[in-house]
């Protein structure tokens, strides 16, 4: 067989009970063509049948929806059908809610490491090792003496992917190398002789480690690409795979399958590194409760010190810093692999608008364990009197980590932010503070449903932690956490401990948070930042 093959051709070759490894990470560098042949071919015929599907960020469309299964259009969303896949190892589902589905109902078994975790064990596929042996995930869900990853009971009757360890007095964990027969993975172009670039693409993923992993196991590779360039056209640095870890090209019919990532229609090579766009690509943001916790956590920034902004809230900071003249002083790196320039949101996250450099997304990873970030901004969803947090998994409805362990459990300052209700509010503004109107549900806890930030490790390791609300602020502290600050206008014990499901410590030095954040001029922070 020619190695430029058809979709039906390419999809004909994987066999029920196979092990699909491929790339793509949230809206980007998702290999859609592959995903639409396969289901297609199921659809047909039934086969391929029980198939494991490995990624470390399942791509897809952030779609939601209130019926099951509707509306889900992109990514492995479109694998679905009941039987096509029996297993996953992901590292998040936040984008494939239709998988998601099939998790929360026990028809696929899912086992969820984190994502850094997950990119670390394609690394190990392709080098054959057993596993990896690591710190992260310690007395999170992801610690066997919790769930050991498994998202399900189907999970837990396949039996452990991770085991607990102690060398030289320190426990690690030990997580299992997932296996790997076919390889799918996205790329720009492949030349005549089956050479891939990925130049267009927003992030350098792990389609290097999935196909040696597949390779070496004498599976096949199969890429998808936009197009076939002349042989020796190519410049050898921008070839990212060699021809000889290629089994098969498909080349993509429909060029809404090759997009740069789901929110753009164009290529922009600001996303990809090929150009740096003049002007600043951040947007001012409306005063709303999201910028008031963005200024809040803004205040803690410092120059010269590499950073890390979560998706959704935190992702606000770089608005904020952009808006304040802060931004010049702060260099963000972000788990995908860019370093520095504007992180984007929505279904242009992960990519980074004019990036100073681009790292791999596993090499990223092992420099975040190593201690690189100073700084990590992420989200607080629910929050336990332990000071605990909850982002991974809600009242049967599993979502995962993503990079969250990996990047809570070792930057240096970690900073969880999130409103301090859940469900529809009406909160204002005044100028000086908060009027609250409408309040909404109860999220922090007696004991999260699960535990995606560990603050007992936290304290082990002696992080600095801050708990950043709209409303309220908090540290961890040992046996729980202390409220250190509230906003101007609420009300201590109506709006804050009113609405607590425990009694949190209480500063005797508790203050109000700067009036600033709550007016609709510039805060102007940045010679304070700068000291």
């Amino acid at each position: 067989m020619s190695k430029f093959v058809s979709l039906e051709e390419a999809m004909s070759l994987i066999k029920d009970n196979d092990a699909v490894i491929s790339g793509g990470f949230g809206s980007l560098g998702s290999p859609e063509e592959l995903y639409t042949g396969l289901a297609e071919r199921y659809e047909r015929e039934g086969h391929p049948k029980n198939l494991t599907f490995v990624c470390g960020i399942c791509p897809g469309d952030k779609t939601d929806s209130m019926e099951p299964y509707k509306g889900f259009n992109l990514g492995p969303n479109k694998m679905r059908a009941e039987g096509l896949i029996d297993r996953l190892w992901v590292g998040n589902l936040t984008d494939a809610h239709a998988l998601a589905y099939m998790v929360d109902e026990n028809k696929i078994a899912c086992y969820m490491p984190p994502m850094g975790v997950m990119c670390n064990l394609m690394r190990c596929a392709a080098g054959g090792r057993p596993g990896l042996l690591t710190k992260v995930g310690l007395h999170t869900f992801a610690d066997p003496r919790n769930e050991g990853c498994a998202f399900n009971q189907k999970a837990r009757e396949r039996g452990k992917v991770v085991d607990l360890m102690t060398i030289d007095g320190e426990e690690y964990l030990l997580y299992k190398t997932p296996p790997a027969d076919v390889c799918f993975i996205r790329a720009t172009y492949a030349d005549e002789d089956g050479n891939l670039s990925m130049i267009h693409e927003a992030y350098i993923g792990t389609e290097l480690e999935a196909a040696v992993a597949a390779h070496n196991h004498g599976g096949i590779v199969i890429a998808q690409v936009e197009a076939v360039v002349p042989r020796n056209s190519l410049k050898v640095r921008d070839i990212r795979i060699h021809n000889k870890l290629v089994d098969y090209v498909v080349v993509a019919k429909d060029p809404m399958n090759s997009r740069q990532c789901y929110a753009t229609m164009k290529y922009r090579p600001e996303l990809s590194g090929e150009q740096k766009l003049a002007g600043n690509a951040t947007k001012v943001l409306p005063l709303n409760m999201r910028k008031v916790i963005a200024r809040r956590a803004a205040m803690e920034l410092r120059p010269g010190i590499i950073i890390n902004l979560g998706s959704g809230i935190p992702s606000g900071i770089g608005s904020v810093a952009a808006e304040e003249g802060i931004s010049s002083g702060l260099t963000c790196s972000v788990e995908s692999g860019p370093m520095g320039g504007q992180v984007q949101e929505g279904l242009s996250f992960p990519g980074v608008a004019n990036a100073e450099c681009m790292f791999t997304q596993t090499d990223t990873i092992d420099m975040y364990d190593g201690g690189m970030l100073v700084m990590a901004f992420l989200g607080g969803a629910e929050i336990d009197e332990n000071g605990n947090v909850n982002v991974s998994y809600f009242g049967g409805r599993c979502i995962g980590a993503g990079g969250y362990i990996d990047i809570s459990q070792n930057a240096k300052k970690v900073f969880l932010m999130g409103n301090f209700t859940v469900g529809k509010t009406d909160i204002q503004c005044t100028g000086s503070g908060l009027q609250i109107n409408t309040d909404g549900k109860i999220k922090f806890v007696k004991k999260v449903q699960q535990i995606t930030f560990s603050a007992d490790y936290a304290r082990e390791n002696h992080q600095d932690v801050m708990y950043i609300t709209e409303r309220a602020v908090f540290r961890l502290v040992d046996g729980g956490i202390e409220l250190v600050e509230i906003a101007p206008g609420v009300d201590l014990e109506r709006d804050v401990l009113g609405k607590m499901d425990f009694r949190p410590k209480i500063s005797p030095d508790l203050k109000l948070m700067d009036a600033r954040i709550f007016n609709e001029a510039i805060m102007g922070i940045k010679d304070e930042i700068v000291k």
